[in-house]
């Protein structure tokens, strides 16, 4: 009789545990994947989230192949004066918290993409410097990846998988739960891959204009890229801030209509600085001719 009682107490114990769960973790599963806007991270974990994904990125050169400093200094020269111009801006939060210095070119000519990691690491794809036609568009572009850091974009995304996961183990959040814990190579790899909301794709075309507006080059860049690609009808290797959101030419129009706004310059910058830049990058193509030649 004395065990039934036991098990009793100790069953109806269990459901109170559950229902407390419950009552706690479903607002907090819904909050984290629904409804929040900004981050419950802090922005230490965005400089370690940054660092993690920059060494998984450095583990897997196969996807990632990383263009050597060493090998092509006056490469980086150039992107460093570009990424300077912009991280100059007044509107920068972050300037000396996350690691904008720590800046790498992947040597990948099918991809016309580059992108900033929580933390602020930046990566450009030497395919989309080969492909544009200003430095201005770079800058509007790598503005644009920027203000996603800034605004810590990543981390709002990430937290809602987060809070997925969080909820499934919820008995046990008694014990802390850090970043480190909970993020692993695979997770990070797959942020690599996150597609931003409309509302974040806008934000951050919006603040490309602000960061550039006190700049040397023209504050609607990134509306370059958009009408380059209207103008050549590529679809292959195309980035990730063109799927699931508004066609180029509202952004084109968003992107201008910020630029009137803000009352910036959109006159382009010295047009033979992004010659030098892009023949500064490894020249496959020009190799294979000669090559052939002989």
């Amino acid at each position: 009789m004395r065990l039934l009682q036991i098990i009793g107490s100790f069953l109806y114990a269990i459901r109170w545990l559950l229902i407390v769960a419950i009552g706690i973790g479903l607002p907090l599963y819904i909050y984290l994947a629904f409804i929040a806007k900004e981050p419950v991270f802090t922005v230490e974990n965005d400089v370690e989230l940054g660092k993690m994904s920059a060494q998984s990125l450095a583990e897997d050169p196969e996807e990632y192949p990383i263009l050597p400093e060493s090998e092509y200094p006056e490469a980086y020269e150039h992107l460093r004066r570009v990424v300077g111009g912009i991280i100059d801006s007044p509107e920068i939060q972050y300037r000396d918290v996350f690691a904008y210095d720590q800046m790498k070119i992947i040597n990948r000519d099918d991809v016309l993409n580059a992108f900033c990691t929580p933390g602020g690491y930046i990566y450009v794809y030497t395919g989309l410097i080969k492909y544009l036609d200003r430095e201005d568009d770079l800058a509007g572009v790598l503005g644009h990846e920027i203000a996603h850091a800034e605004n810590r974009h990543g981390s709002v995304r990430l937290q809602r998988e987060f809070g997925v996961k969080a909820l499934t183990g919820f008995l046990l959040l008694t014990v802390p739960i850090s970043t480190s814990d909970y993020i692993n190579a695979r997770i990070l790899k797959e942020l690599m891959g996150l597609s931003y909301s409309r509302d974040q794709e806008a934000q951050s075309d919006a603040y490309s204009v602000r960061y550039l507006a006190t700049s040397d080059y023209a504050c609607d860049g990134t509306a370059g890229f958009f009408i380059k690609l209207q103008e050549s009808g590529d679809d292959v290797g195309i980035p990730e801030i063109l799927s699931d959101h508004p066609d180029s030419g509202s952004r084109i129009r968003e992107i201008q209509r910020e630029a009137k706004r803000v009352g910036c310059s959109t006159e382009p910058a010295d047009p033979s600085r992004w010659k030098a830049f892009q023949q500064s990058l490894p020249q496959k193509d020009a190799a294979a001719a000669e090559g052939a030649s002989e």
